[in-house]
């Protein structure tokens, strides 16, 4: 990679130098990280092929997430790669897209919906009025579902004009009571994935119309979070929420029962 802002791909011309050294060395690593993962040599990850001798550019992107997330640390990013493909081999991520779930369950649970001003996709996540036995009680195919829905949105990323989304997590109608084990289990086990397998593709975390009890909520996640994803997180009660999106989110992209314009389907009372 050259060592001048030449290239056309405006995420690397944003590289700071020091990054731009880091991933040149990460690159180098990848077939020691391809034998130590198990993965095939010809292993694709989000549409890019890990070679080191590729010219495809999106693939310094990629390296800097995991080398951004490990403050720019060549062999701690090694090493969380190489975890981060091992899993995927454990849990079959690869092919998760192709999986069906009940949407009589899951669709009012959480759904991708536009894009906000940045074009970078939005994903909404809905706690309120849903059973939580139904939804998280088998762990596995929530988990499995919610990956998903993160794989989805990794899909309407480019690598090249934008790398992250969008996260609304909606607490409208959940109770103290309602925060139950069966929650705190998903919630974790969750949040430490894409912790440890998703490294800076969030933007923006909101968590909207949130409770009395939200602290709780909050000091709980963040156990598990970085302070760098923490530092991500945009908190408001119900009084705040089209304000805080709308600032975000185009009235025309932002869904009709946050104060928007746009109608999500099957959403609709």
């Amino acid at each position: 990679m050259s060592e001048q802002n030449t290239s056309n791909n405006p995420l690397i011309n944003a590289f700071l130098p020091e990054e731009r050294k880091a991933v040149g060395e990460l690159k180098e690593l990848l077939p020691e990280i391809i034998k130590e993962s198990g993965v095939s040599e010809n292993y694709v990850l989000w549409g890019i092929s890990l070679n080191k001798e590729s010219t495809d550019e999106r693939l310094d992107v990629i390296l800097v997430k995991f080398l951004r997330a490990r403050n720019l640390d060549v062999n701690q990013a090694k090493e969380m790669l190489t975890k981060s493909l091992k899993w995927r081999i454990k849990f079959q991520t690869d092919s998760i897209l192709t999986e069906t779930f009940p949407e009589s369950i899951f669709k009012k649970v959480g759904f991708i919906h536009k894009t906000d001003k940045q074009n970078r996709p939005v994903t909404y996540n809905l706690y309120g009025g849903i059973d939580n036995q139904e939804v998280f009680g088998n762990l596995e195919r929530f988990l499995r579902w919610r990956i998903q829905l993160m794989e989805k949105g990794v899909q309407l990323v480019d690598f090249v004009n934008l790398d992250q989304i969008i996260q609304v997590h909606d607490y409208k109608l959940v109770s103290f009571t309602s925060y139950d084990a069966t929650v705190k289990t998903a919630s974790k086990n969750v949040t430490q994935i894409l912790q440890d397998n998703y490294p800076e593709f969030l933007a923006v975390k909101f968590f909207i119309n949130t409770p009395w009890w939200g602290d709780y909520v909050f000091k709980f996640i963040s156990i598990f979070l970085s302070e760098q994803t923490k530092k991500k997180f945009i908190v408001t009660s119900s009084s705040g929420v089209k304000d805080h999106l709308s600032s975000f989110i185009d009235e025309d992209n932002l869904p009709t029962f946050y104060g928007g314009k746009s109608k999500v389907p099957d959403m609709e009372d």
